[in-house]
């Protein structure tokens, strides 16, 4: 268990955040959608979930809170900001998408070792996942110190850029993530990558030809 400020840019604040707290909260979002996507068949609104926290919160404030003694909830505000329409990404970056079962997978743009034949030639950008099934993105650390079970090798770029993974955090390539085993040279227009991620552990079909070759088995 560990704890770190709210506001790191304020070393006067002494509010906290911790890592058990925030997996557990997840966890509750999670079932939160499960139940918006069972009975209405989408994800709910930030709206909605916002909303939903507030009525916990003013019903419920005095339980869960220090404040809650000598204060009541007056409002819970939020604000958004429009993202770009096409995701940046670079060599290093730390993704995050969906298996077939709805739990979140990691990957990485990785720097593959190629062969002279293929110096200049551009597949990028390269991708592997980690053994990552279920893990939480709060530790993006213990993320990529997990093996690799699809192999590095090119993804479509327009998977990154819709974000059909979605870039999580960035941390600088090692010698030791050079060397992670590469897979074939090729690229399709499906995300082959979450595919074969969902194939490995037994959530997903078979979805193209080479998909074992793609894929690193212990």
């Amino acid at each position: 268990m560990s704890w770190s400020p709210l506001d790191e840019k304020n070393p006067s604040d002494d509010t906290l955040i911790g890592d058990e707290p925030f997996d557990m909260v997840s966890d509750c979002f999670r079932k939160v959608v499960r139940l918006y996507k069972r009975d209405l068949k989408r994800k709910p609104s930030l709206r909605e979930v916002v909303g939903t926290v507030q009525a916990v919160l003013e019903a419920q404030l005095k339980d869960h809170t220090s404040d809650g003694e000598s204060a009541e909830l007056a409002s819970l505000t939020f604000r958004t900001r429009k993202i770009p329409k096409r995701q940046k990404y670079a060599k290093g970056d730390i993704l995050k998408a969906l298996a077939a079962n709805g739990e979140p997978v990691y990957g990485r743009v990785f720097d593959p070792q190629l062969g002279p034949q293929w110096k200049g030639s551009d597949f990028g950008p390269f991708v592997g996942v980690y053994d990552s099934l279920g893990m939480d993105q709060s530790n993006l650390d213990a993320i990529i110190r997990r093996p690799l079970i699809v192999k590095v090798f090119p993804i479509h770029r327009e998977n990154l850029e819709n974000r059909e993974w979605l870039v999580i955090g960035h941390r600088p390539l090692t010698e030791k993530d050079r060397k992670h085993p590469n897979g074939p040279l090729q690229i399709a227009g499906s995300n082959e990558q979450l595919e074969a991620a969902s194939y490995y552990y037994g959530l997903g079909p078979k979805t193209f030809y080479n998909i074992e070759d793609c894929l690193v088995r212990k």
